[in-house]
């Protein structure tokens, strides 16, 4: 089930504990209890907020296995999928500077 398509996004506040809460409209989507637990990760400055479950579990261990095993570091990994992205873009748009001058 996903949010309604109007409500693309929403500002939450930490509170005085470092807490903060979601919204029901997301509780309910995603089918959030107050046992639900989530994955946090930082990328760049932004935080990635992910629901926990066994199956993200599972995903997870192998990925971490895998990243071990070929010696590649998370941050590795992450830089190397913003330059695979940018080379994407370029072959699929053009280099967009180039095409303004």
């Amino acid at each position: 089930m996903a949010i309604s398509s109007e409500k693309i996004f929403s500002i939450v506040s930490l509170d005085e504990k470092g807490q903060l809460t979601i919204p029901a409209d997301y509780r309910r989507a995603l089918s959030l209890t107050q046992d639900s637990a989530f994955v946090l990760v930082q990328i760049g400055e932004a935080l990635v907020l992910v629901p926990y479950d066994e199956a993200l579990a599972a995903v997870t261990s192998r990925l971490e296995a895998a990243l071990h095993g070929a010696g590649v570091s998370v941050e590795e990994l992450v830089k190397a999928t913003t330059e695979a992205r940018a080379e994407i873009t370029r072959e699929e748009f053009g280099d967009l500077l180039e095409d303004r001058q």
